[in-house]
Protein backbone atom coordinates (compact mmCIF):
# COMPACT_ATOMS: atom_id res chain seq x y z
CA UNK A 1 0.00 0.00 0.00
CA UNK A 2 1.22 3.36 -0.91
CA UNK A 3 1.84 5.20 2.06
CA UNK A 4 0.54 9.28 1.80
CA UNK A 5 2.23 12.20 2.10
CA UNK A 6 1.32 15.63 4.00
CA UNK A 7 -0.15 17.98 1.76
CA UNK A 8 -0.60 21.88 2.87
CA UNK A 9 -4.16 21.28 3.68
CA UNK A 10 -3.16 19.08 6.87
CA UNK A 11 -0.78 21.97 7.85
CA UNK A 12 -2.11 25.13 10.16
CA UNK A 13 0.14 28.37 10.42
CA UNK A 14 -0.91 30.28 13.48
CA UNK A 15 0.65 33.35 14.88
CA UNK A 16 0.77 34.99 17.93
CA UNK A 17 1.81 38.37 19.47
CA UNK A 18 2.23 39.12 23.35
CA UNK A 19 0.89 35.36 23.58
CA UNK A 20 -2.25 35.78 22.41
CA UNK A 21 -3.55 34.25 19.06
CA UNK A 22 -3.96 36.12 15.91
CA UNK A 23 -6.87 33.99 15.35
CA UNK A 24 -8.31 35.61 12.08
CA UNK A 25 -5.20 35.80 10.21
CA UNK A 26 -6.04 32.13 8.78
CA UNK A 27 -6.18 31.99 5.40
CA UNK A 28 -2.46 31.13 4.94
CA UNK A 29 -1.57 30.53 1.45
CA UNK A 30 2.13 29.73 1.39
CA UNK A 31 4.57 29.38 3.97
CA UNK A 32 8.49 28.60 4.48
CA UNK A 33 10.83 28.20 6.08
CA UNK A 34 14.76 27.85 6.05
CA UNK A 35 17.32 26.68 8.89
CA UNK A 36 20.60 29.05 8.21
CA UNK A 37 23.63 26.88 7.98
CA UNK A 38 27.42 28.81 6.55
CA UNK A 39 29.88 26.24 5.98
CA UNK A 40 33.50 27.35 7.17
CA UNK A 41 36.67 26.51 5.59
CA UNK A 42 40.42 26.73 6.45
CA UNK A 43 43.70 25.67 4.76
CA UNK A 44 46.28 24.46 6.99
CA UNK A 45 49.83 23.89 5.89
CA UNK A 46 50.44 20.33 5.30
CA UNK A 47 46.94 18.91 4.41
CA UNK A 48 45.75 18.81 1.42
CA UNK A 49 42.14 19.91 1.75
CA UNK A 50 40.28 22.24 3.95
CA UNK A 51 38.68 21.75 6.80
CA UNK A 52 35.22 21.67 6.71
CA UNK A 53 32.58 23.11 9.74
CA UNK A 54 29.22 24.14 9.82
CA UNK A 55 28.15 27.44 11.48
CA UNK A 56 23.99 27.70 12.47
CA UNK A 57 22.86 31.00 11.90
CA UNK A 58 19.51 31.09 12.66
CA UNK A 59 15.78 30.54 10.90
CA UNK A 60 13.93 32.43 8.15
CA UNK A 61 10.75 32.26 6.80
CA UNK A 62 8.09 34.05 5.07
CA UNK A 63 4.86 33.36 4.78
CA UNK A 64 1.72 35.05 2.18
CA UNK A 65 -1.70 35.04 3.18
CA UNK A 66 -5.40 36.42 2.53
CA UNK A 67 -7.04 38.98 4.20
CA UNK A 68 -11.00 38.51 5.30
CA UNK A 69 -10.71 41.75 8.56
CA UNK A 70 -8.91 44.33 9.38
CA UNK A 71 -7.32 42.68 12.00
CA UNK A 72 -3.80 42.72 10.07
CA UNK A 73 -3.56 46.32 10.03
CA UNK A 74 -3.25 45.71 14.14
CA UNK A 75 -0.76 43.49 13.53
CA UNK A 76 1.42 45.61 11.42
CA UNK A 77 0.87 48.51 13.78
CA UNK A 78 2.34 46.49 16.74
CA UNK A 79 5.31 45.33 14.77
CA UNK A 80 5.97 49.20 13.93
CA UNK A 81 5.42 49.76 17.59
CA UNK A 82 7.92 47.61 18.34
CA UNK A 83 10.47 48.91 15.95
CA UNK A 84 10.27 51.77 16.79
CA UNK A 85 10.64 51.29 20.30
CA UNK A 86 6.93 52.22 21.15
CA UNK A 87 6.59 48.26 22.93
CA UNK A 88 9.61 47.01 22.66
CA UNK A 89 8.90 43.93 25.01
CA UNK A 90 5.84 42.39 22.97
CA UNK A 91 7.11 38.66 21.79
CA UNK A 92 5.73 37.24 18.37
CA UNK A 93 6.13 33.64 17.73
CA UNK A 94 5.13 31.51 14.72
CA UNK A 95 3.92 28.00 14.91
CA UNK A 96 3.57 25.00 12.32
CA UNK A 97 1.42 22.46 13.29
CA UNK A 98 1.22 19.29 10.69
CA UNK A 99 -1.32 16.71 10.78
CA UNK A 100 0.24 13.45 9.31
CA UNK A 101 -1.70 10.84 8.09
CA UNK A 102 -0.29 8.72 10.41
CA UNK A 103 -1.90 10.64 13.36
CA UNK A 104 1.51 11.76 14.33
CA UNK A 105 1.37 16.11 15.33
CA UNK A 106 4.35 17.54 15.21
CA UNK A 107 4.33 20.99 15.88
CA UNK A 108 7.38 23.36 14.71
CA UNK A 109 7.90 26.39 16.96
CA UNK A 110 9.81 30.12 15.49
CA UNK A 111 9.75 31.60 19.20
CA UNK A 112 10.67 35.09 19.83
CA UNK A 113 11.08 36.24 15.76
CA UNK A 114 11.99 39.52 14.24
CA UNK A 115 9.94 40.73 11.10
CA UNK A 116 11.18 41.96 8.22
CA UNK A 117 9.22 43.45 5.38
CA UNK A 118 5.61 42.98 4.88
CA UNK A 119 4.56 44.06 1.11
CA UNK A 120 0.76 44.16 0.44
CA UNK A 121 -0.08 43.39 -3.25
CA UNK A 122 -3.55 44.69 -4.54
CA UNK A 123 -3.48 43.01 -7.73
CA UNK A 124 -6.29 44.24 -9.68
CA UNK A 125 -10.23 44.05 -9.08
CA UNK A 126 -10.76 40.32 -9.06
CA UNK A 127 -8.04 39.26 -6.96
CA UNK A 128 -7.87 39.40 -3.48
CA UNK A 129 -5.44 41.60 -1.21
CA UNK A 130 -2.34 39.52 -0.76
CA UNK A 131 0.28 40.10 2.34
CA UNK A 132 3.86 38.46 2.82
CA UNK A 133 5.17 38.51 5.43
CA UNK A 134 9.19 37.45 6.44
CA UNK A 135 10.72 36.80 9.62
CA UNK A 136 13.82 36.01 10.97
CA UNK A 137 14.97 34.15 14.59
CA UNK A 138 17.41 32.79 16.43
CA UNK A 139 16.64 29.57 16.37
CA UNK A 140 13.29 26.33 16.01
CA UNK A 141 12.25 24.23 18.22
CA UNK A 142 10.09 21.05 16.93
CA UNK A 143 7.77 18.99 19.18
CA UNK A 144 7.06 15.46 18.30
Amino acid sequence: MAKQRIRGQEVQVLITRGGDLEDTLTEVQGFNFEPEFEIKSQGYLGEKTNRKDTIYNGVKGDMELHLHTSDWFKLATSIKDKATRVTPDVVYNVVAVCNFPDGTTPSVLFPDISWGSTPVSISSRGDYVKVKMSFEGEDFEVEL
